[in-house]
């Protein structure tokens, strides 16, 4: 962020920017990877966008306005959409006849597939409260720590909030939510 903070000439622009960065890159990482399906990928995606955002600095008047919110998710989501398209170009893939999955395996690795799908599904219907920490937590693969200081929260407050999230996320998907 610093080197595009330095590439503002305004200061104006540079507090600007800095509310937009501080504000939305959260909410722009998570348009980002509801396209692209990974942590690198929409983590390039918003820093691509912001790259943009900066060359564009003038068309913001209000950083806190909703057509702030909507120039820069869409931003996000134009530059995960250019990532997506860039790595699933299609390629020729020797076929090996000596590989052999079995069918077992194959829809065991379909199924986990699905399910994390909808699990990432129903945590981005939760409140930021738990969707942060539990997304954090169970889809990038962060420790409590790590999240804890990434939020700006007491390693306690975010395993609460990761307990209670999975509460609220099994309650959302109909299980069981005494455990």
């Amino acid at each position: 962020m610093l080197i595009l903070d330095l590439s503002l000439s305004d200061d104006g622009d540079k507090s600007k920017f800095d509310i937009v960065y501080y504000e939305y890159r959260e909410r722009m990482f998570f348009a980002a990877f509801d396209i692209v399906k990974n942590k690198e990928d929409a983590e390039d995606a918003v820093h691509n966008a912001f790259i943009g955002i900066v060359n564009n600095m003038n068309s913001i008047d209000d950083p806190f306005s909703k057509r702030t919110l909507s120039y820069v998710i869409k931003a996000a989501k134009n530059a995960a959409i250019n990532i997506y398209n860039k790595n699933n170009k299609i390629e020729t893939v020797e076929y090996n006849d000596d590989i052999n999955i079995s069918d077992n395996d194959f829809f065991d690795s379909i199924i986990n597939k699905q399910k994390l799908d909808e699990t990432v599904d129903a945590i981005s219907n939760l409140t930021d409260t738990y969707k942060l920490p539990l997304y954090y937590y169970f889809v990038c693969d962060m420790k409590i720590k790590d999240i804890a200081t990434l939020l700006g929260l007491s390693t306690s407050a975010v395993k609460v909030r990761i307990h209670r999230g999975k509460k609220e996320l099994l309650r959302i998907v109909g299980g069981d939510s005494d455990d």
